[in-house]
């Protein structure tokens, strides 16, 4: 059985990779918490992250997902010009949309290591 927050973590990645994180499926209100900080609302998130995510990611590859209804939880492989970035998140979502990540990884590989 495959749970909707696992396809919405699928389409996070797809989303990233492909290059169009505009087309990430985020709620108005979404929350992303991560070792650099808090974003709150989906404009504030995107107008930050993806300058950032464009001196820092290469890809993003999944390595292994756990679901259960409106939650994922996922680590994965962010490719990085210092080398890989093991990555864990938690996912929440709700009706078809993400509301929630929290990222979990070490910054120290991470060649433009800003704060939100």
């Amino acid at each position: 059985m495959t749970f909707e927050s696992e396809k919405l973590a699928r389409a996070w990645i797809d989303g990233w990779n492909a290059g169009k994180p505009e087309t990430l499926p985020l709620a108005e209100n979404f929350t992303h918490t991560s070792p650099l900080g808090v974003l709150s609302g989906r404009k504030k998130y995107l107008d930050k992250i993806i300058p950032m995510a464009a001196k820092n990611v290469t890809t993003l590859k999944i390595i292994r997902m756990l679901s259960r209804e409106g939650e994922t939880a996922m680590i994965f492989e962010m490719g990085t010009p210092n080398g890989p970035v093991q990555v864990s998140e938690w996912i929440k979502t709700h009706k078809g949309e993400i509301t929630e990540i929290t990222s979990f990884y070490d910054t120290y590989h991470l060649p433009h290591r800003e704060t939100y």
